[in-house]
Order: C-alpha cells, then structure tokens, then sequence
C-alpha cells in the first residue's frame, strides 16, 4: 500500500497556502479544524450583533455613559500634564 506524503499547495510567489495531509494526520487536527469552523460561525454571531448595536437603545446608553466618563478621566489627565 502507498502512503500518501504530504503536500503543499503554493500561490504563485511560492507562499504556502494549503496543505493536503495523510488521513491519519488529518484525524489527528480534525478537532482543531472543528473548534475554528464553530469559531468563524460566533465571529459571523458577533459582527451580526455589533450591526444591530446603533439600534439597541440600552447599548447606546450604556456607549454615551462610558464615552463620558473617558472624556471626564482625559480631560483631567491633560490637565495634570500643564
């Protein structure tokens, strides 16, 4: 039986963008792969909400109060800098 060795696959500067494993090393990062393929899906989650976020009331009050507050702490530090 042939082993399959693993082989990259080059854009066309020679920079290595994929790679083609043997099955058994595949399995071997098979979780990995999952748990980033879950993950992509929460970042798609979070860009969704951060789009909805100048429509969420609370979240803009909440965004007013903490920009305030830094403005307030800024200030007073370019103050204690004269």
């Amino acid at each position: 039986m042939h082993k399959v060795k693993r082989q990259f696959i080059t854009d066309t500067t020679g920079y290595p963008i994929a790679i083609i494993l043997p099955l058994e090393e595949y399995k071997l990062v098979e979780p990995i792969l999952e748990q980033r393929i879950q993950a992509k899906s929460c970042d798609t989650d979070k860009l969704k909400q951060m789009e909805q976020a100048p429509y969420d009331a609370r979240f803009m009050a909440d965004l007013h109060e903490v920009m305030s507050d830094f403005a307030k702490v800024d200030a007073q530090w370019w103050e204690a800098m004269k």
